[in-house]
């Protein structure tokens, strides 16, 4: 079915799920390259041409990944969703029609029909036999660059700035606090921490899950005039992304002292996680994953769990090594919200959510603000705190849906570590301290790969024995990280406030001796968004 046989004045979603209203499950082909499109567009993503016709696929597809979201009887019981690879090369996102709903395995393969709900056509898909011609599917869209985007200009950035305070706010429950108040209180401490005036502040860098506009309400309440803001929302990475943009601000002149600055009150809020869920689907539409209700963000970190272990034989043992690991350095911390002993089996026999992650394999659902203050180098060593440069810098974004991933086991912080390290001139060998954003226990194993820390696939045995622990050969999360001291809805920031605590030398129990370099990491979305930071002392410039 070509799409001018579909109406003319409709977008290419209308015309797809009109088909499936039909009973027809239809992909795109681009005329100009070959090549199959899914989830649908208006240009193709491998050429960049617009001759796209909407076809008939065989219907035959592999199961790439598959999580099993587990919920009570009286809550409709358990269901599974899926990333199905279909024979013509793309993936979309599913379920298996089988009984037992768990029983779907990774590899098995499937049959697409479509089912009626409603009125409303949805993409299922049915076990068959194993074929012995079963296709390969290749990746969809255009691949990531290799090549490592560090010009003359970013190198001399290196060290150009330096972040000159740090604080954090109502970390765990801010009870009778709104989100600007836990903003403002953590704004003002780090402003105080830098030994400047709130009226010094003439650049902003800010982001908020519930209003697109924030940057301009922040403004307000703190009663600056910025002639450098940044709004620009990439989730929980936001915060780390900031710093290489207000660098340039600040270098340019544009401005002389940029607060980066977030609050939250997810947990205390009356407007919980399911109106933020539900808000999500009207703002930031997801309409080929949504159908299957997946348990957003928890199912898409499941299925690159599963497509881990599948790949890499990684064990829930050592995704349970990652969270011990946390809490050991939260009992640590006196802000940790989380500080209670916690074991491997404890991990084990966790209730599960998504398998295979369980509930102790997510991050705590907090309140909490925090704030930091960057000026140029230059300034930083007239204030009162010990400086702390950014040495280098990186954002990478490949997806947004976990369904348009080339490879669940490799994220986009191999690009965004790779340069943030050239900036640098740095190496992950050279870091002391390691700050990564652990949303589930599977993030720190991916980012601690695709950083550099050791080879794809590795990070699992890279963990076991206490590793990433206090005493560990890696201090990782020194914190307690979003698994064990607090994660307000976007944790970026807090990455960089205990990297620049710990080369401080102000992380008390935890501080690990003679830090010079740290890194943090920020994630946002599933897997979408990463960026990388490298931060040194005065010794590394």
């Amino acid at each position: 079915m070509a799409m001018t046989d579909m109406p003319q004045n409709t977008g290419v979603l209308a015309q797809h799920q009109a088909a499936l209203n039909a009973g027809r499950f239809t992909i795109q082909h681009c005329q100009g390259c070959g090549q199959h499109i899914y989830f649908p567009r208006e240009v193709c993503p491998h050429c960049g041409s617009d001759a796209l016709s909407l076809v008939d696929p065989c219907g035959l597809g592999t199961v790439y990944s598959v999580t099993t979201v587990r919920r009570k009887p009286d809550a409709g019981g358990d269901y599974n969703v899926c990333l199905i690879d279909l024979d013509e090369g793309v993936r979309l996102m599913s379920r298996v029609e089988t009984t037992p709903v768990d029983a779907v395995q990774v590899g098995q393969r499937v049959q697409a029909r479509v089912l009626l709900d409603q009125g409303q056509g949805l993409v299922v898909f049915d076990p068959v036999s194993p074929a012995a011609d079963a296709a390969k599917p290749v990746p969809r869209g255009p691949a990531a660059s290799a090549a490592v985007h560090t010009t003359t200009g970013l190198q001399a950035l290196r060290g150009s700035a330096a972040i000159a305070g740090v604080a954090t706010f109502g970390c765990g429950e801010a009870t009778g606090f709104t989100e600007m108040e836990v903003l403002a209180r953590a704004a003002r401490a780090a402003v105080a921490d830098a030994g400047l005036k709130m009226s010094d502040i003439d650049g902003l860098c800010t982001a908020s899950v519930l209003s697109t506009m924030w940057p301009m309400p922040v403004t307000e309440y703190l009663g600056i005039n910025p002639r450098y803001t940044n709004g620009t929302m990439l989730g929980g990475s936001s915060f780390v992304a900031h710093l290489l943009p207000a660098m340039m601000a600040l270098q340019s002149g544009q401005c002389n002292a940029v607060l980066v600055c977030y609050g939250s009150t997810q947990r205390t809020s009356t407007f919980g996680r399911a109106e933020i869920a539900q808000a999500r689907r009207v703002m930031d539409p997801q309409p080929y994953e949504t159908p299957y209700a997946p348990m957003q963000p928890l199912s898409a970190y499941a299925l690159a769990t599963r497509r881990h272990m599948h790949a890499f034989g990684t064990t829930r043992r050592q995704l349970a090594e990652v969270a011990v690991a946390a809490r050991a350095w939260a009992q640590r911390n006196p802000e940790a919200f989380m500080r209670e002993p916690l074991s491997i089996e404890d991990v084990l026999q966790a209730r599960m959510v998504s398998d295979p992650l369980s509930v102790r394999d997510c991050c705590l659902v907090t309140d909490g603000g925090g704030a930091l203050v960057l000026v140029r180098a230059e300034r930083a060593r007239d204030l009162p705190q010990k400086p702390v440069y950014v040495l280098g810098n990186a954002t990478a974004n490949w997806n947004r849906q976990i369904s348009s991933m080339h490879d669940l086991t490799v994220t986009a912080a191999s690009q965004s570590g790779r340069e943030a390290f050239a900036m640098a001139g740095l190496t992950p060998a050279d870091m002391n301290v390691v700050q990564l954003y652990d949303a589930f226990t599977i993030n720190t194993l991916l980012f601690l790969e695709d950083l550099g820390f050791c080879k794809k696939g590795e990070g699992g045995a890279f963990v076991e024995g206490g590793a990433i622990a206090p005493g560990g050969r890696l201090a990782v999360n020194t914190n307690g990280g979003g698994l064990s001291c607090t994660h307000p809805g976007m944790y970026g920031v807090f990455t960089l406030i205990e990297a620049v605590r710990q080369l401080r030398g102000q992380g008390g129990e935890r501080q690990v001796s003679g830090a010079r370099t740290a890194l943090a990491h920020g994630n946002g979305g599933t897997l979408s968004s990463q960026s990388t930071a490298i931060l040194g002392t005065f010794e590394t410039l």
